[in-house]
């Protein structure tokens, strides 16, 4: 068995470099890296720019005539407002307090005042009170300003009857204090950013498989199956093992792609610090979620679940499972017997891409063990969710390193089976595939 596998670095340098060599690798890596530094910067930038719609520019209503038949002591609207977080757009506002006036001769008042004023009629209601905005026929005013007013003569209302509650000072903070719900089970972190860890790192960590599967795995496919198509084969298998061929075209393809994916990788990263940079040398308040998750994992490498062994062994088992489906993808590729079987022979590997993908995703939010731990060991969903489940703490470094084991010995498999079949198609160039022709190749090609 061992000199089946002869001469794989030989098959391995070659193809690296041949993928690795011409200009169209180089520029599509350096461009990439850049167009991601730039739209990163820009996200940035665009993210950090105030809303217009959350700057408190001064309210076009200029009086508010205001009725208060609520029975309580009428409140100083314009005093407590300018108080409020979102009452300094209000305070140039002027607050008339009418007495023994009817609602239809206040409104009428108030239209005949200019149009830039407004009527409030406070009226006690059997199990509540009502602050309504009447605005007059021809005013300037629209209906979302007159809203952002009533919103705040409500907050002033509701303090002006606490305070005739004969509360004291303190009393009265401490009833208007916010109140705040968390929920966490016991032994888990409560921390906000721990829990959106946990919630975007699937689905980061699956998307990134997921689109680095679908770029590379038909590059590993057609890698193995231009040989067959080209009539090149059979020099191969007369100085080299088809374990070996196998063995060197998916290392090759395989550290192909991580090494493009991690100058993207280093690219975004890059992107990020700078474009917080910038964006914070433009709006000094602003500070990145993404810097703010970042630094969230590396004030936490050591503590609890972010161990570094578990971040070492994440990388690892992500980097084995992408060779996985790259082995799964030459098999796709050994499987092509004439060129148009090329793209039909594409759907054997990227269905179970898509499918595993989605079963992993969806079964991290399932309250389902059994589902889970199935999922954590079968080889083609693994790769999707064990690395999440090392970096989160969801599952311990024995039970990560029994499914490292699984897939890597599944993945060796896969490159016997692979080979085998590159094999024994050599007689079979041309024909339709079957079931039977290839459990036929199988048997005879032990």
């Amino acid at each position: 068995m061992k000199d089946n596998f002869r001469g794989w670095k030989s098959v391995y340098a070659f193809t690296f470099r041949q993928a690795t060599k011409g200009a169209g690798f180089k520029l599509v890596t350096a461009l990439i890296s850049i167009l991601i530094i730039i739209a990163l910067i820009l996200i940035n930038v665009t993210a950090a720019k105030p809303d217009k719609s959350s700057n408190q520019e001064p309210s076009p209503i200029k009086r508010v005539y205001v009725l208060d038949n609520s029975g309580l002591k009428p409140a100083d609207y314009k005093t407590v407002m300018t108080q409020l977080p979102q009452g300094k757009q209000f305070e140039q506002i002027d607050f008339a307090l009418v007495t023994g006036q009817t609602r239809d001769a206040l409104i009428k008042n108030a239209a005949a005042a200019s149009s830039e004023t407004i009527a409030a009629i406070i009226t006690s209601k059997d199990s509540a009170y009502e602050l309504e905005a009447v605005i007059p026929w021809g005013s300037k005013i629209t209906k979302d300003q007159a809203e952002a007013l009533l919103s705040q003569m409500t907050s002033v209302f509701q303090t002006n009857k606490l305070m005739q509650a004969g509360l004291s000072e303190t009393q009265l903070k401490s009833v208007l204090k916010p109140s705040v719900t968390s929920f966490a089970e016991i032994g888990k972190s409560s921390n906000q950013t721990a829990q959106l860890v946990k919630i975007l790192a699937p689905m980061l960590f699956g998307f990134i498989l997921y689109m680095m599967l679908l770029l590379y795995g038909q590059t590993m496919s057609k890698s193995v199956s231009t040989e067959k198509t080209s009539k090149l084969m059979e020099t191969l298998l007369t100085s080299i093992h088809p374990y070996a061929l196998i063995t060197g075209k998916v290392l090759a393809i395989t550290s192909m792609a991580l090494l493009q994916f991690i100058t993207w990788i280093a690219a975004a990263y890059g992107g990020i610090y700078a474009g917080n940079a910038v964006a914070h040398s433009i709006y000094p308040h602003y500070q990145s979620t993404a810097v703010i998750i970042i630094n969230f994992l590396k004030n936490n490498i050591g503590e609890t679940a972010m161990t570094i062994p578990a971040v070492v062994l994440a990388i690892i088992f992500f980097c084995v499972g992408f060779l996985f489906y790259c082995v799964l993808a030459a098999l796709a590729g050994c499987l092509v017997s004439k060129p148009e079987d090329v793209a039909s022979t594409q759907a054997l590997f990227v269905f179970p891409v898509i499918i595993s993908w989605l079963v992993s995703y969806f079964a991290s939010f399932m309250d389902n063990d059994a589902l889970q731990t199935a999922v954590r060991y079968i080889p083609f969903t693994a790769p999707f969710s064990v690395p999440v489940e090392l970096i989160t703490g969801s599952i311990g470094l024995f039970e990560g390193l029994i499914a490292l084991v699984l897939l890597l010995v599944f993945s060796f498999f896969t490159i016997i089976l692979s080979a085998r079949i590159y094999k024994g198609l050599l007689l079979y160039t041309g024909q339709k595939l079957s079931f039977k022709m290839i459990g036929g190749i199988l048997r005879t090609n032990k």
